[in-house]
């Protein structure tokens, strides 16, 4: 197993990482990631969170050519200049990289939520499906993300799966009442980890009044 670095360490170095290799991901990392998924809080402790793991080739090239479709068709005409080495340059780089070799990624996690409606919606608003309870989910996400990292895998949150939902519930036979809240292709990394670029907590922090900010 790969050293453990630390938990601020995996927090300040973790980014997505979206090259990466094709060589399969060893079934006791993978239990280890879902168990650490397992132990984010949840409202009420509810823990209504599901994970569909990929390995197979069949489910990864039907899900990587879906993802590929639509990364191409959604980025169409935002190829940034062959001499652009900007920072957005390379992130839409990254980004195509991935939608592009999709299909290669060894292991591929959908997180999936049990439907549940907000409090905020109306019972006579409450038409068709409820959303997944996105906000009990996204922990065990990120707890899945921060021992990825910790392992030494490289690991990006993804959402283009959107696109294509219905077809993933029909393909994988994922029951109506849970939706699809992030698609994760997981793998070791081509390149390095962190430090990551992020603004500086004063720009993005407020105290007592939204005007307090500096």
């Amino acid at each position: 197993m790969h050293d453990d670095p630390g938990l601020f360490e995996c927090m300040y170095s973790m980014r997505a990482m979206r090259r990466l290799k094709p060589d399969p991901v060893p079934e006791a990392m993978v239990e280890r990631i879902l168990e650490a998924a397992t132990r984010a809080p949840s409202g009420q402790n509810t823990q209504p969170w599901a994970f569909l793991v990929v390995t197979e080739e069949a489910g990864r090239r039907f899900f990587g050519e879906k993802y590929r479709y639509w990364m191409r068709k959604s980025s169409g005409g935002r190829e940034p200049a062959p001499d652009d080495r900007s920072q957005r340059a390379r992130e839409i780089r990254a980004a195509r990289h991935l939608g592009d070799h999709m299909p290669e990624v060894p292991l591929l996690i959908l997180a999936c939520g049990k439907r549940d409606w907000p409090f905020a919606v109306p019972e006579d608003r409450r038409v068709g499906h409820a959303p997944p309870s996105y906000g009990s989910v996204y922990p065990a996400v990120q707890n899945l993300l921060l021992a990825c990292r910790g392992l030494g895998l490289g690991a990006s949150l993804t959402t283009l799966h959107q696109m294509f939902e219905s077809e993933l519930h029909d393909y994988f036979g994922i029951p109506d009442d849970y939706g699809v809240v992030a698609s994760i292709p997981i793998g070791f990394p081509k390149g390095n980890f962190g430090p990551v670029r992020r603004h500086p907590v004063a720009s993005k922090t407020h105290y007592e009044r939204w005007a307090s900010a500096q």
